[in-house]
């Protein structure tokens, strides 16, 4: 956060001499001023915020910031999403697209896989971390001023402008305890030129990133006894019964070991042939990338100072998966054909037919094995991604008046390949036992019934912009300074699946087709005016057109009043608004997905009652846990297939926020602010919430919610529940599960939040150096989504599932004292409720036992301690540790969560330096 007095009051001591503040140009104005000038909160990470963290990637350091979420993290992202192999951030629980992220002022192109098959993104993985100076964080809306997307907030990542020798840094990270958690880094720069004596200073710069993946397997030993205990996982560690040898399923309560399985992967309970599939189940993810910057800075003239830029970043990311298996016949899958704008399914895996040789049986029999000739790189899951910029931007002055311009081309690429099951070619094989079992098979057939699936994605823009600044008149109070701009882009975006996807013919997989070019004019102008002595004005403007989209107009005023020599007071009040994208509006055949972890209101609570009378069974053996999990899975957390298509009379998102606040400097050196901001936007596109469509069923227009007869699977659940329940009658009474729903985009979601900005900061002198201070917080107040089914706004969401802890803070002290540098870091993150607006009352749908339900009911606060060490007493080198979480603070219980995707250990790191000239 801002400490708006602290940046000017720390850079002097009590027998320095008071100096003016250069005027430079900060995020969120075109017109050159201090930071303790802005009316909106800024915070500021410098470098040696940055190298305090310890971080060596761009989402690191901005997760450093309490006012930042991660909404997309490369290393841990499930292997099905779309944008696999990047990572985005968001601010206000807005999510990524509402927070529009800079490198050195201007966009990059965003990344080439829409996330969810809609949401164009920064890329931050792209961004070289090594070349920051620092990061400015605009918590306010600066549409105004940026246009499209700087609804919650800017990011603004500013790279080094010149560099002088040649300095090289490497770094490595383990979790104690946990080596297969780890990262190492190297970066090198070296510079040349001096602008002021030889008129040019160019650098480059390389880093080099790479973090292994780990399995379930690497972490079993670490898994705590209550997460068996939470709903869906009591068999997370059971021996899998899709094995090599395999086993024959009659039916839910009549499954049978196929002859041949070894003695010892023979369950002596339930004589079911298995094996660990925890091996082959990733978490996370093996990555690497790349990442160069150059920046030549020169000068043209006496006046004209010229930066002309070059990044490029690559990246490959390969998620661990498993041999392929033959799924279960008793649940159908369905899914979307967007070429011929239909339903598939409800599809069946194939049976043995009889006389099969796999068959010993007189009637078709499912053979549940794992094929593992499909292991070993024939399965795999890879995405590879590219990004370039070249900038030339242009700064001078003229007259009295600033000016500056840009003109620049960029692109991103990226692309996801994997395997997926042919619906035709699997089929066969298995019908006409051409697949051999329990064999190596030839490369041409297993391609026939897995065939390798891509989603390819490519973003191109090409961009002009120009400002001019300056005081055009004196007033009583002060000068009328004034700026006027344009910004112009050319935006060209393609994603589309490959054809097989496209035309249905994979079981169970979604795709996107979309290609189009889409143009952006824009025309600004601000200006602070000095209303009286201590009172300043400020005010914005912009007009944005896009392709398919009238002129948007986006407003700003702020106000800042220096009400005592120690006291600041300041208000914004803004418009902002995000265009349609061409993944929204654009031509093509549209998407199809899944809908994740869906609560089914008409079957997840009888599904739940059914399963707890199979799981409280101390008789129950754990492939008959593990059925039952599978079974309720489907209805309480399951995946909806959806189909949406774009629509060119999508109007922009838009949205009115308002920030107020003070900073107070008590004491010389010691300031405290507070800022508090309400955020209100509407005409969000976007396909209506799955659950929020689901509740009201009843209402929806024939042929948008599409149920498929699910008796069969129905039928082998209730002879499960008999088996262990004979006098069971609970049943599902008729209702189908969900086989497709048609959810276009439309213009109809609007959401509200408020809430806390806080900073407190300051230094003292001890005998041993001098000691800093800084608290930063950020306090979720209130966040709420309309219900179109309810024609109202939902519950207040902050503090509960979907958005986590309402209250979040840092405080950090570092303490220089000759060649040691320290540092500590104090992180809380308050507690939360299991609840959210897709299953209000979680842990009593899910069956949770009495005795657990204290548990289940709220994940408690969250508090750890990192600590940092630099010694620079060698000449030339720096070396420093790093200790996250250094008491080794195990997370709060998350019942909803699990253990998995929420667990901490600490962390150490090591980096050295060497500059050598």
């Amino acid at each position: 956060m801002t400490l708006a007095f602290s940046q000017y009051a720390t850079a002097q001591t009590a027998a320095e001499p008071v100096e003016k503040l250069q005027r430079v140009e900060v995020t969120g104005s075109s017109i050159k001023r201090t930071e303790a000038e802005t009316a909106g909160a800024l915070q500021v990470l410098t470098r040696d915020d940055i190298e305090r963290t310890g971080q060596t990637t761009a989402l690191g350091i901005l997760n450093s910031s309490a006012a930042i979420s991660t909404s997309l993290d490369s290393t841990s992202t499930s292997s099905g999403g779309f944008a696999t192999g990047s990572s985005g951030v968001g601010m206000r629980g807005l999510g990524k697209v509402a927070t529009l992220v800079l490198v050195n002022g201007r966009r990059i192109a965003q990344y080439g896989l829409a996330d969810n098959a809609q949401q164009n993104f920064t890329n931050l993985d792209a961004i070289p971390a090594a070349a920051i100076e620092r990061i400015e964080i605009l918590k306010d809306g600066a549409s105004a001023i940026y246009g499209s997307d700087a609804i919650a907030g800017v990011i603004n990542i500013i790279l080094l402008k010149n560099f002088e020798g040649a300095k090289i840094t490497g770094n490595y990270k383990e979790t104690d305890g946990f080596k297969d958690q780890r990262n190492r880094s190297v970066s090198g720069i070296i510079g040349y030129g001096d602008v002021d004596k030889d008129g040019f200073n160019t650098y480059l710069t390389y880093e080099g990133y790479k973090s292994d993946g780990y399995t379930v397997d690497s972490l079993r030993s670490h898994y705590p006894d209550w997460h068996r205990q939470t709903p869906l996982r009591s068999t997370w560690d059971a021996m899998n019964s899709y094995s090599p040898t395999g086993n024959y399923f009659l039916g839910s309560t009549n499954i049978v070991a196929a002859p041949g399985c070894p003695a010892d992967k023979l369950d002596p309970k339930d004589k079911l042939c298995k094996m660990d599939l925890l091996p082959y189940t990733g978490l996370a993810t093996n990555a690497k990338r790349y990442a160069l910057a150059s920046n030549t800075h020169f000068k043209i003239g006496k006046s004209i100072d010229a930066n002309f830029e070059i990044t490029n970043a690559g990246a490959s990311n390969d998620y661990i998966v498993a041999p392929f298996a033959l799924s279960g016949t008793s649940t159908p899958s369905t899914w979307y054909n967007a070429m011929d704008g239909k339903m598939v399914g409800p599809f069946y895996y194939p049976k043995l037919l009889v006389g099969h040789a796999n068959n010993p049986y007189g009637v078709p029999v499912e053979y549940r094995a794992r094929l593992m000739d499909t292991g070993d790189g024939f399965n795999f899951n890879r995405t590879e991604s590219d990004q370039t910029r070249v900038m030339l931007s242009l700064n001078g002055d003229v007259s009295g008046f600033d000016w500056k311009s840009a003109a620049g081309y960029m692109t991103s690429n990226a692309t996801k390949a994997t395997r997926a099951a042919s619906a035709a070619g699997y089929t066969n094989a298995i019908v006409n036992g051409t697949y051999k079992f329990g064999q190596q098979n030839d490369a041409a057939l297993l391609d026939s019934m897995f065939p390798i699936r891509t989603t390819k994605g490519k973003s191109k823009i090409a961009f002009f912009d120009a400002t001019v600044s300056g005081e055009v008149a004196q007033l009583p109070a002060g000068p009328l300074n004034v700026a006027f701009g344009t910004d112009i882009r050319r935006e060209k975006y393609e994603m589309a699946s490959s054809d097989n996807v496209l035309r249905g013919d994979l079981v169970g997989i979604a795709g996107l087709q979309v290609k189009d070019t889409m143009d952006h004019y824009a025309l600004f102008a601000e200006a602070t005016v000095p209303v009286v002595k201590r009172v300043e004005l400020s005010a914005a403007v912009r007009a944005d057109k896009s392709t398919n989209s009238d002129v948007h107009f986006s407003p700003k005023l702020g106000l800042r009043v220096n009400a005592t020599d120690t006291l600041l007071l300041r208000a914004t009040a803004a418009g902002g608004f995000r265009a349609p994208n061409i993944v929204e509006t654009g031509n093509g055949l549209g998407r199809s997905s899944f809908a994740t972890k869906v609560s089914d209101p008409r079957r997840c609570a009888t599904a739940s009652a059914l399963n707890k009378l199979v799981q409280s069974n101390p008789a129950v053996t754990s492939a008959d846990k593990a059925q039952g999990n599978t079974f309720q899975s489907s209805d309480c957390s399951g995946g909806v297939p959806t189909f949406v298509s774009a629509n060119k009379d999508l109007k922009p998102e838009t949205s009115r926020s308002i920030t107020a606040g003070f900073v107070f400097e008590p004491v010389k050196n010691w300031t405290v602010a507070l800022d508090y901001y309400h955020i209100e936007r509407k005409d969000e596109i976007g396909t209506r919430a799955v659950a929020d469509i689901l509740r009201g069923e009843d209402s929806l227009p024939a042929g948008q919610l599409i149920r498929v007869d699910n008796s069969a699977s129905d039928a082998q659940f209730l002879a499960l529940v008999k088996k262990y329940a004979p006098g069971n009658t609970t049943n599902f009474g008729g209702v189908g599960s969900i086989g497709l729903l048609y959810n276009p985009y439309v213009n109809s979601g609007k959401t509200r939040a408020s809430g806390f900005d806080f900073d407190a900061g300051g230094r003292f002198n001890t005998s041993i150096g001098q000691v800093r201070l800084k608290l930063e917080g950020s306090y979720l107040w209130k966040y709420q989504e309309f219900s179109v089914t309810d024609n109202a706004y939902a519950q207040n969401m902050a503090g509960n599932w979907a958005l986590g802890s309402r209250l979040k803070t840092k405080l950090r002290a570092s303490l220089k004292a000759g060649s040691f540098d320290h540092g500590m870091t104090l992180n809380y993150a308050s507690g939360y409720s299991n609840n959210d607006d897709t299953s209000p009352t979680y842990c009593a749908t899910n069956t949770v036992s009495a005795e657990n339900m204290a548990a289940c009911s709220r994940v408690g606060s969250n508090t750890t301690v990192d600590y940092n060490l630099s010694y620079s007493g060698i000449k030339n080198t720096r070396l420093s540790l790093y200790v996250d979480n250094m008491f080794d603070k195990a997370a709060p219980i998350q019942w909803r969560s699990g253990y998995a995707d929420t667990f901490q250990m600490r962390r150490i790191g090591v980096t050295a330096s060497y500059t050598f000239f």
